[in-house]
């Protein structure tokens, strides 16, 4: 093969490299905005519109009188379109005796400090035996308020900083805590809510709350995606056996509602196991409970062994001058990230694909004048 045809094919290589690395570029920064792609698949499927919520780092052991515990909650957006929420976190221990007097919560959003939870007004059937925690205010009707609006952006997620501890006097054994969030979507367009919102769970972390004595070991790094697992159903020998369950979804107006994260669908007695009434104004999602896990001395959580039934609580307005502040900040909190470079090695792409680039056209360089000095 002669020198010049080796050139030329050196220097197309080069090219056709330096093309292939600013596609993929081209692709990343794409992926970013949120526009779709042929890497943005996974977007693709979750066009559902609605939020992932998970709880990362949940101890497996809480002590009664001792020290906050920490974790995080997580609001996964995966979906085309952007929203406006409020978290919640729902506890409650397997005997049904937990109060809100048994725990103190705190919270840290992205860039802020910590504040203290407040309890929420859950109007379930589960509101003297569990306790709603929400990561935010109320207005004097006990209500939540519209300027605790949170935003997050399509592609883009919200880490919430969580520490929870547990009084002295608060009831022993297993527990659990399920991330709650009233969400709306916004009009791609005007910005505004396409409707009223809607509660949604997504799942929960079980827990045991022990006497003093003893400390915990560290908390695990282990994450919990928080997706529906199966149903326990109580079989003639009292065992639970796992059933899949599901529910109907409908839209917000004047009470939210969420799914529940699990019932049983039978008794030992053969009579059939009452089921709250989820009133038609709520818009269900997704959450379970599974199987008891076996007792382990170690500190990793697992799922609720228990069934949960979903909150119930009143809206907040959603205000154009809330939902405007709630994505206002959320596009900003964008902004500060890509400035920042938000931890993505797009910039050593694009320099690698330059340099690439320009190797490419040098090599051409050469070859032409080579030629030329031939033809001389």
């Amino acid at each position: 093969m002669s020198i010049r045809r080796s050139l030329s094919l050196a220097g197309a290589a080069a090219l056709a490299s330096s093309l292939v690395l600013a596609g993929a570029q081209g692709a990343m920064a794409v992926g970013a905005t949120g526009t779709p792609s042929a890497v943005a698949s996974q977007a693709d499927k979750a066009s559902h519109a609605g939020l992932d919520l998970s709880l990362n780092g949940v101890p497996g052991t809480f002590i009664a009188g001792g020290d906050a515990r920490e974790f995080t909650f997580k609001i996964d957006n995966r979906t085309k379109h952007d929203f406006v929420f409020i978290p919640l976190l729902k506890f409650k221990n397997k005997a049904g005796s937990l109060q809100a007097k048994d725990l103190k919560v705190q919270y840290r959003l992205p860039g802020g400090e910590w504040q203290t939870a407040v309890v929420a007004p859950d109007q379930s059937g589960e509101k003297n035996n569990s306790v709603l925690m929400m990561l935010g205010t109320l207005d004097a009707s006990g209500n939540p308020v519209a300027d605790d609006l949170l935003g997050v952006n399509r592609g883009k997620n919200v880490p919430i900083k969580v520490r929870a501890s547990f009084a002295d006097g608060a009831p022993l054994g297993r527990a659990g805590v399920v991330p709650v969030v009233f969400a709306a979507q916004l009009d791609d367009s005007s910005h505004q809510p396409v409707d009223n919102g809607h509660l949604s769970c997504d799942g929960g972390v079980g827990f045991v709350i022990k006497a003093a004595g003893g400390k915990p070991t560290p908390t695990p790094t282990s994450s919990h995606t928080g997706k529906p697992s199966p149903t326990p159903t109580p079989t003639q020998t009292g065992k639970p056996s796992p059933t899949a369950s599901g529910s109907p979804s409908a839209t917000a107006t004047a009470t939210a509602t969420a799914t529940p994260t699990g019932q049983p669908t039978g008794s030992p007695t053969g009579k059939p196991t009452e089921k709250p009434t989820t009133p038609a104004t709520g818009e269900p999602s997704g959450s379970a409970t599974a199987p008891a896990p076996a007792e382990s001395s170690g500190d990793t959580a697992g799922p609720i062994d228990f069934p949960v039934e979903p909150p119930v609580i009143t809206p907040p307005p959603l205000t154009p001058a809330a939902v405007d502040k709630a994505k206002a900040a959320a596009d900003g909190s964008d902004k500060a990230l890509a400035q920042t470079g938000g931890g993505d090695n797009t910039t050593a792409i694009a320099a690698t694909g330059a340099a690439v680039l320009v190797a490419g056209v040098g090599t051409l360089v050469v070859l032409r004048r080579r030629k030329s000095a031939q033809q001389g």
